[in-house]
């Protein structure tokens, strides 16, 4: 195997060299060398010696950090990632109006930085490096040489602050006002994203048409994670929402259900902590899993009578519920397990008799069971 030498082995080596070993009939003198006759660049790291000649060089050239020039190659790729950038950001911005998950926001944030990061890496000193890897057999002063003939004013940075500002202004003027995203069905329009808008992202109003058909539903999570959401506004022609609409919508106090709705999907309403009340329209069938779980101010709900079904944790968590409402003649078939679980303020409920109630429907509620006489 072989061995690396270290420097003072380099010296010594080089200086039994140049000292021949004499013949018989000759004296033979030769001039020591010691460390200190090296350039101490040689003394240095592989990359700090590199990077020493790369200055030694840009001096003698006249090249200083001062007089803000690049390489024009260099210049082109900083202003294309700087273009990038501002894409990303353009991106990044307008998601906080789709209100996607925090996870989204947190993933975005970090692509960003990393970006903004790698476009800082663009220096000279490293370029210069990278060419003269590239160009191993040339001078290091005819590489630096060649580099200043291509060099350009640097601009690069006043670029970025502008397309980023750009970005910023782009995205704010786009969102400036909500915007309501539809998708086409057999029986008319649905609505599949309802996006924040700048001036105001507290109320939303559903039209009853869009091009002249009627809107007919609402699209898994058309309104979830919109923290400032606290009224919304929605047509009688819409029959069906689905799973997961207005979950997560935090601040929503009030929401009147469209008169002819008759789908309501699992976790419509979840965790909407500020929800006060919400009426079930009478062509309700049934109230699925997890709809108004850890609605923690809904006071009183009452079921209509068309109603079959009441599934799992449809109500669970719901801690200032007093008051549910079923009438003698209501339809109610069976209670899915924990629908009614930890309702800490609701007392009593009444009934009809048959219902299917699960072990676990009313568990950790403090609740008496009536049932009413036929």
């Amino acid at each position: 195997m072989g061995m690396t030498l270290s420097m003072e082995e380099k010296v010594q080596t080089a200086a039994e060299a140049v000292i021949h070993a004499p013949a018989a009939d000759e004296t033979v003198t030769g001039r020591i060398v010691h460390a200190e006759d090296f350039d101490p660049l040689f003394a240095m790291s592989e990359e700090d010696c590199v990077e020493g000649f790369i200055k030694r060089e840009m001096q003698r050239a006249g090249i200083t950090e001062e007089q803000n020039l690049i390489p024009e190659d260099m210049l082109r790729r900083k202003n294309i990632l700087n273009a990038v950038l501002a894409v990303l950001l353009f991106v990044y911005i307008s998601l906080f109006f789709f209100h996607f998950p925090m996870k989204t926001y947190v993933i975005g944030l970090i692509i960003l930085v990393v970006y903004a990061f790698l476009t800082s890496r663009y220096q000279l000193i490293k370029y210069l490096k990278k060419e003269i890897r590239s160009r191993s057999q040339e001078k290091i002063s005819n590489i630096v040489m060649n580099v200043k003939a291509s060099m350009v004013q640097d601009y690069s940075k006043k670029l970025k602050w502008a397309l980023m500002a750009v970005a910023v202004a782009g995205s704010l003027l786009l969102f400036s006002k909500p915007r309501i995203f539809y998708e086409q069905a057999d029986d008319g329009y649905y609505v599949r994203f309802y996006v924040y808008g700048l001036t105001n992202m507290t109320t939303a109003t559903i039209p009853d048409t869009y091009q002249g058909e009627k809107v007919v539903g609402l699209r898994g999570n058309t309104f979830s994670n919109m923290p400032f959401l606290s009224e919304v506004t929605l047509p009688d022609s819409i029959t069906e929402i689905r799973g997961q609409a207005f979950k997560n919508c935090r601040s929503l106090e009030r929401v009147t259900l469209p008169e002819h709705l008759t789908y309501l999907g699992g976790e419509a309403f979840y965790h909407c902590s500020s929800l006060e009340e919400v009426n079930l329209p009478a062509g309700l069938t049934e109230i699925r899993g997890n709809t108004f779980e850890e609605c923690s101010s809904l006071l009183r709900i009452e079921i209509p009578d068309n109603v079959t079904r009441i599934g799992g944790h449809a109500f669970y968590g719901n801690t200032s519920l007093e008051e549910v409402v079923i009438s003698p003649d209501s339809k109610l078939q069976q209670i899915g397990s924990s629908a009614f679980r930890c309702c800490d303020s609701l007392r009593e409920i009444t009934l009809p008799r048959g219902v299917s109630v699960n072990e676990r429907a009313f568990k950790e509620t403090p609740v008496r069971i009536d049932y009413y006489e036929y």
